[in-house]
């Protein structure tokens, strides 16, 4: 399982060439970003114009948006009590949650979500004031049998360090901060690890 993260920038032309281009190699893409409702309305349109599945498109915390353009995937901060609510009234929607410890993920599996993001694991630019989980915490979560996805820092250079136990991985920058080649580079090294 790969998901990538739009930069939380406006997205714009750029972000679905991009996005187009690796769609086959993700399973998603959570669409977090600065844009009011009404430009992310017209931006994920057009995005889905250009031939992206909408099934891979995952809504960042606006349901209201998700449900107007029909799409069932959506993402919520830790600890958003709208994510158990969603998925105890529409059990068909996939529900994801970011979390930081072993409390979150248990909570998480409760509440029935279908996977959580976990992090950070590597040093990353977007938590530069934040130290990474330590190895105890990481050890921590992937004892709990739940589909938990690796987040923060991940790269060509540092994916081979990810435990295989995870179910996959996540990242802004790689998808959309580096050349395409960097991309396909971690991917493969990704799906390499998992068939060991």
């Amino acid at each position: 399982m790969i998901i990538v993260i739009t930069p939380y920038v406006e997205l714009n032309d750029w972000h679905i060439k991009r996005l187009c281009t690796i769609e086959s190699q993700i399973v998603g893409v959570i669409l977090r970003t600065p844009m009011d409702g009404q430009q992310l309305k017209r931006w994920t349109i057009q995005l889905l114009a250009n031939g992206f599945p909408k099934s891979k498109v995952i809504m960042h915390t606006d349901l209201a948006l998700a449900i107007e353009l029909g799409i069932t995937n959506v993402h919520f901060k830790e600890g958003d009590s709208r994510a158990a609510m969603l998925k105890k009234k529409c059990p068909h929607y996939q529900v994801s949650m970011s979390t930081h410890s072993a409390a979150m993920v248990r909570e998480a599996k409760t509440q029935q979500l279908d996977f959580v993001l976990f992090g950070h694991l590597f040093p990353t630019a977007s938590k530069p004031e934040v130290p990474p989980r330590t190895q105890t915490e990481i050890t921590d979560v992937l004892a709990i049998e739940f589909p938990i996805v690796a987040l923060g820092g991940v790269t060509a250079d540092t994916v081979h360090q990810v435990a295989s136990h995870f179910t996959g991985i996540a990242c802004i920058s790689s998808a959309f901060g580096h050349e395409l080649q960097q991309f396909d580079k971690m991917t493969q090294k990704w799906r390499l690890k998992k068939v060991e």
